[in-house]
């Protein structure tokens, strides 16, 4: 764009110098010079209107998308699978870059402080926001970030390794008020949304429990299939293959109905303990100051991406809620109210990790 537009400022700029270029006689000095003035302040406009216009062909290089976790959770797998979709639509590389560590303070970190061109975006959790009720302080700010859009929302299912004597939550917790502090737990990191439903599922049980943090959803999940750890809260996709494998046992989901996608395992409310009810929504955010025009566009596309029949699907087999419907503002008053509702469950656990 900006060679086509100095070539025909340098061939308009000869012909005026030229004394052979006369439209009908030869033009005077005087006016040859304020044409030549008009032209160059034409050209400047016309280069002024490039970043528009180049903003506009977004994405023209490549973008990256961060997952604050490590390889094969649910939140890697759905950033993988609209990466592809969005490389497959725009023709350039959509690139996924897993920083995982301290409940995705590290990715978020780095999402909050880059450069608000569009280029670096991120498939962020619950935790972006519920990580300032466990520090004292963060490394970003929740201003840093803007929304894009919800991507869908999953609830997690108490899992035991298959090997283990507890058939049911009942046994689990009996056997954990006789032996506190004997059972341990994995997370998908501190302060994590797991986390907080094991916190939040040992305060309401009346048991003490350890919890063991990783670095993401595969391997705390597979944490319980090894036998490291005797339980773990788990999003539902990420345990249906180790309950396919016979790995694991679940015990309950921690929904106020049971899903679908494992209709024979019963709530946690109808186990006895009422009042877990816990969730995590997942989504697409990006540096604040991305353009207005960017932000649209990703919303346009995950929006179509996570309600198109085979993603809907996919989710709902796997216990998780398609969203996809939201704008952004729309997403920003949402996580807002979530924040909200998950602050007053956090508090009164006075779970603090400085």
């Amino acid at each position: 764009m900006y060679m086509k537009i100095l070539y025909r400022f340098h061939e308009n700029a000869a012909r005026l110098k030229s004394s052979a270029y006369t439209p009908r006689k030869a033009m005077s000095f005087s006016h040859r010079r304020g044409a030549l003035r008009a032209l160059i302040a034409a050209t400047f406009l016309a280069l002024a209107s490039v970043p528009s216009l180049a903003q506009d062909s977004y994405p023209n290089k490549p973008v990256r998308i961060v997952v604050g976790f490590e390889p094969g959770g649910l939140t890697d797998t759905y950033a993988r699978l609209f990466a592809t979709h969005l490389q497959t639509k725009f023709g350039q590389p959509f690139l996924v870059e897993n920083k995982p560590g301290a409940a995705t303070i590290i990715g978020t970190q780095f999402v909050a402080k880059a450069p608000a061109d569009g280029y670096t975006l991120c498939f962020c959790v619950s935790n972006v926001y519920t990580n300032k009720f466990f520090r004292a302080q963060l490394p970003y700010k929740m201003e840093d970030l803007t929304a894009i859009g919800l991507a869908f929302r999953s609830s997690s299912v108490l899992i035991v390794p298959e090997t283990s004597p507890f058939q049911n939550a009942e046994q689990l917790v009996d056997f954990a008020k006789k032996n506190p502090g004997k059972l341990n737990y994995s997370t998908t990191g501190a302060g994590g949304a797991t986390h907080i439903t094991g916190e939040l599922f040992s305060s309401l049980a009346g048991i003490r429990a350890t919890s063991v943090h990783y670095k993401g959803a595969a391997p705390a999940s597979m944490a319980v299939g090894t036998q490291e750890v005797d339980f773990a809260f788990s999003a539902i996709a990420t345990a249906q293959p180790l309950l396919k494998q016979k790995k694991v046992r679940a015990l309950g989901v921690s929904n106020d109905v049971r899903t679908p996608a494992l209709p024979d395992v019963p709530t946690l409310g109808e186990a006895g303990f009422k009042g877990i009810v816990t969730g995590v929504w997942y989504g697409l955010m990006a540096p604040t100051g991305t353009p207005a025009s960017v932000i649209n566009l990703m919303n346009k596309e995950l929006n179509a991406f996570f309600t198109s029949p085979p993603i809907k699907e996919r989710l709902q087999v796997g216990g998780e809620t398609p969203m996809g419907t939201m704008t952004p503002q729309q997403m920003t008053e949402y996580v807002a109210k979530d924040t909200e509702m998950l602050r007053k469950v956090i508090e009164p656990l006075n779970i603090k990790l400085d």
